[in-house]
C-alpha cells in the first residue's frame, strides 16, 4: 500500500537575523490539470461528509461572537450546530470543486452518497470499513471513495504545537549559532522571539505583524473499491491568510469565520491538486488487485 507523506508547506519570514517559520500560505492558484484524456477512464469518485476528529463546545471557537450577554446556551448550542455542519459541507463542496475543475474524476451524486451512507449506518465521524466501500462500487458504481476528517479547526492541539515549536527552534537556533560564533545573547533573543510568534502561529487565536493565526489542519485518505483497501493519504495545514484578506473588504477581514474558511479553501485546493496528481485510471482496479498482502 502506498502511504504518501503530510503536505505541510513551509514558507520562511526572516527579520534581520532572526527568522520565523510559517505554515500553510493561502494561495488559491489554478487547478493541477489531469492529464487522463479518455473520458472512460476517469474514476467515479464518492466523497463522504467531512467529519470533525475533535470536539468544539463553544460558538466563539469558530466565528466571531458578539459578547453582549444576549445569547441564550439554548440559541448557542443550535448557532454552533449550524455552523458545524456548515463547515462540513463547504470543506466537501470545495474538495469536490477542485476535483471538478481538475477534469480528472467523475462525481458520484452527493444525494445518492449520503443516501447510501445513512443505509449503511456510517457517520461522517467514521472511516468506512473494506465491506462498506464495496458497497459503493455495487450500489453506486464508484471506482473510489474519500473519507476527510478535520483534525483541528481554530487551533492546533498541544502536541503538534510542542513538535511545532520544537522543530523552528531546534533550526534557527543550529543556523544562527553557526552564523554569530554561538553567541549566547543572540540565541536567547531568538528562542524569545520564537516564542512569541510560534505561540499564536500553533495555537491560534491571535494576530502576529498584521497577519490572522487561525490553523486548520486536515486529512483525507481514498479507498478503492474493489477489495475496500486505501491508495492515496494525505494531510494539508494552513494557518494564516495573507494575501488572500486584503482581497476582501475590510469589515469583514477580523471576522474568525471568514479567516478560517480561508484556510480551508486553501487546505482543499491542496488535498484536490494531490488527488488529482495521482492521475488514477478506473481500469487500475478491474485489471488487478490494489493492494497485495505480504
Amino acid at each position: 500500500m502506498k502511504i504518501f507523506p503530510f503536505g505541510v508547506r513551509l514558507m520562511l519570514f526572516a527579520p534581520p537575523l532572526l527568522g520565523a517559520v510559517l505554515t500553510g500560505c493561502v494561495a488559491f492558484d489554478p487547478a493541477v490539470q489531469s492529464q487522463v484524456e479518455d473520458l472512460n477512464e476517469r474514476p467515479y469518485v464518492a466523497i463522504l461528509p467531512f467529519g470533525f476528529d475533535l470536539d468544539i463546545t463553544k460558538l466563539s471557537a469558530v466565528k466571531t461572537v458578539e459578547v453582549d450577554g444576549t445569547l441564550s446556551p439554548e440559541n448557542e448550542s443550535q448557532q454552533l450546530a449550524d455552523a458545524l455542519r456548515e463547515i462540513q459541507q463547504e470543506a466537501r463542496w470545495l474538495l469536490v470543486s477542485r476535483l471538478a475543475a481538475g477534469q480528472g474524476f467523475r462525481i458520484v451524486s452527493l444525494d445518492q452518497t449520503d443516501a447510501l451512507m445513512e443505509e449503511l449506518q456510517l457517520k461522517s465521524s467514521e472511516l468506512p470499513n473494506p465491506e462498506q466501500v464495496m458497497e459503493f462500487r455495487r450500489r453506486l458504481g464508484a471506482d473510489l471513495v474519500v473519507a476527510g476528517s478535520i483534525l483541528d479547526y481554530g487551533k492546533i492541539r498541544w502536541q503538534w504545537m510542542a513538535a511545532g515549536m520544537f522543530a523552528d527552534m531546534s533550526w534557527e537556533t543550529a543556523a544562527l549559532g553557526a552564523a554569530t560564533a554561538w553567541n549566547p545573547g543572540l540565541l536567547l533573543g531568538n528562542v524569545g522571539y520564537e516564542l512569541l510568534t510560534s505561540t499564536p502561529l500553533w495555537f491560534g487565536g491571535g494576530y502576529l505583524f498584521g497577519v490572522a493565526m487561525r490553523p486548520v489542519r486536515v486529512e483525507a485518505r481514498a479507498f478503492e473499491t474493489s477489495q475496500g483497501y486505501p491508495v492515496w493519504q494525505a494531510m494539508e495545514e494552513s494557518a494564516y491568510a495573507w494575501g488572500a484578506l486584503k482581497q476582501l473588504p475590510e469589515t469583514v477581514r477580523d471576522k474568525k469565520e471568514v479567516q478560517l474558511k480561508l484556510n480551508m479553501a486553501e487546505i482543499m485546493e491542496s488535498l484536490g491538486d494531490s488527488l488529482t496528481k495521482e492521475e488514477f485510471m478506473a481500469s487500475r482496479w478491474q485489471r488487478q488487485p490494489a493492494f497485495v498482502q505480504r
